[in-house]
């Protein structure tokens, strides 16, 4: 774990409660020197193993609730942190490969604090560890997020549906994210075409069928592109494929593109792969919404 200054407030704090660094120490069954070495700044990591001690007497602040998420409090962590000892899992990595997760790093920052439960994703931990979710420290309306018992006892690849917007739909749904709307509520899963994508991904994440050839031989007329949104186009790389929505005042035709963002200089290019495609030059003001093309999908 990196000893950002989070949790260096936390630890300082905790040293405060305990009545000094030795007693806390003791408390965790962590040498004093290394307590000592984290408060100094000597050094920038702190082992897993001793992490797992130190988290539990630290007071850190909740990550955001987002809509459809399990609060990621402490005494959750370490119910799920008693189960891995119990079940022989020794560490995040290892939890990872048994649920069939694809990625370690979004699974370590929820045992960090940083992120909260996706359900599926608890849900698959405690198939594999042979949790109650009954005894589980969630709420009864968190309980009901969770997926049926032994859904993932035989471990699964986890990944959650994004509904496909038709290219003729683009500019219009793109709009709707302006409102206050809850977007996702809003499709039906039994008639919406959708994507599966891993449950860990960024939850705005967009998938759009593209229509048009401006950007063969990469991405064909009729493919499926997953689309991340920025804030703003000082975040976007060099030569990166985007989709944007330009806003009512502009002068382009299309409201919305899938282009290859460009600089150069000061100007903002949006370009074609076909070199028969135009070419457009913009301004950021021009640009309602934009993100970076991630991931193509050329079937369902």
């Amino acid at each position: 774990m990196r000893l950002n200054e989070t949790i260096l407030h936390a630890l300082q704090q905790a040293v405060i409660r305990a009545g000094g660094a030795k007693k806390l120490a003791a408390r965790c069954q962590i040498s004093e020197s290394n307590i000592s070495r984290y408060l100094n700044g000597k050094v920038l990591w702190i082992t897993d193993e001793c992490w797992e001690k130190l988290s539990a007497v630290l007071e850190l602040p909740q990550p955001p609730r987002t809509s459809g998420t399990i609060a990621n409090t402490p005494e959750l962590r370490a119910f799920v942190t008693d189960a891995m000892q119990k079940a022989g899992i020794d560490n995040v990595d290892q939890l990872r490969r048994a649920i069939g997760y694809d990625s370690s790093r979004s699974l370590r920052r929820i045992f960090d604090g940083e992120l909260n439960w996706f359900p599926d994703v608890l849900s698959a931990v405690f198939d594999i560890l042979n949790c109650d979710p009954d005894l589980a420290p969630v709420t009864p309306a968190e309980k009901l997020l969770l997926s049926p018992r032994g859904m993932y006892r035989d471990g699964a690849m986890l990944v959650r549906p994004v509904p496909v917007v038709e290219w003729a739909n683009a500019a219009s749904s793109l709009e709707s994210l302006e409102s206050d709307t809850v977007v996702m509520g809003q499709w039906d899963p039994e008639t919406t075409p959708t994507v599966p994508v891993p449950a860990d991904s960024r939850r705005d994440t967009r998938a759009f069928r593209v229509h048009g050839i401006s950007m063969e031989p990469r991405i064909l007329d009729d493919d499926i592109v997953l689309v991340e949104p920025v804030e703003n186009c000082d975040l976007i790389p060099d030569n990166k494929v985007v989709v944007a929505r330009f806003t009512e005042q502009s002068n382009t035709p299309e409201k919305v593109v899938c282009k290859r963002f460009r600089r150069q200089n000061s100007q903002l290019m949006l370009t074609s792969d076909n070199p028969e495609g135009r070419i457009i030059p913009f301004s950021p003001a021009d640009i309602a919404w934009i993100g970076i093309v991630v991931k193509k999908i050329s079937e369902m």
